[in-house]
């Protein structure tokens, strides 16, 4: 027959240990080697010098391009004065080129001024009074030569005198070899009626 195991012999269920934990976990201190907030810090101020550092190479550098300009400045406003003085002296020279162009032009053309005045004088009538003599001679290929004046007489007395004295222009010689057409452009009568005023045109034959 088998033994019954007493219920006295058998072992005792353990307890489980438990007791209530009173710990404040934010109030304990911090027991570890390296702590949280050093890391924390550290990051902070390694940001905050990062931002300075970066921060002040950006005020350098805007400083070497204010620097920069403005002496890009000073050149611009150095050369604006010598580029206004060139082009004053550029506008000189090419009026004293102009005036020598024109000078060789004239010692250069078929007949000179001085030329043309004396065959004016010879040929022009008693009744004719040349007020003004213009050459223009800067291009020798369409030079020409104006003469502007007066004719005594009546209005058809002075047209006549006038037509007469272009027509004795064009048979004179010198000025016919020279000149070609001679042109009478217009003919007005004075305002007291008492002349005539007319313009003749003689073109450089081409």
């Amino acid at each position: 027959m088998l033994s019954l195991t007493k219920k006295s012999d058998a072992q005792p269920v353990a307890a489980p240990l438990w007791h209530t934990n009173f710990r404040n976990f934010e109030r304990l201190p911090d027991t570890k080697v390296v702590r949280t907030t050093f890391f924390i810090n550290t990051a902070a101020i390694a940001v905050a010098v990062g931002m300075l550092l970066w921060v002040g190479y950006r005020e350098y550098t805007n400083h070497n391009i204010r620097e920069q300009i403005a002496e890009a400045q000073r050149q611009i406003d150095a050369n604006k004065k010598q580029n206004a003085e060139d082009i004053r002296l550029s506008k000189i020279f090419a009026e004293e080129q102009k005036k020598l162009d024109e000078a060789a032009a004239f010692t250069k053309g078929p007949i000179t001024v001085l030329e043309f005045v004396d065959l004016i004088g010879q040929t022009m009538p008693k009744e004719i009074i040349i007020d003004n003599l213009d050459a223009r001679v800067s291009d020798p290929k369409s030079s020409v030569f104006q003469m502007r004046g007066r004719v005594a007489g009546s209005p058809d007395q002075a047209s006549g005198l006038a037509s007469s004295y272009v027509d004795m222009l064009r048979a004179q010689p010198r000025l016919a070899a020279v000149f070609d057409p001679i042109t009478l452009n217009r003919i007005d009568r004075s305002v007291d009626g008492t002349y005539l005023t007319f313009d003749i045109s003689l073109n450089i034959k081409k």
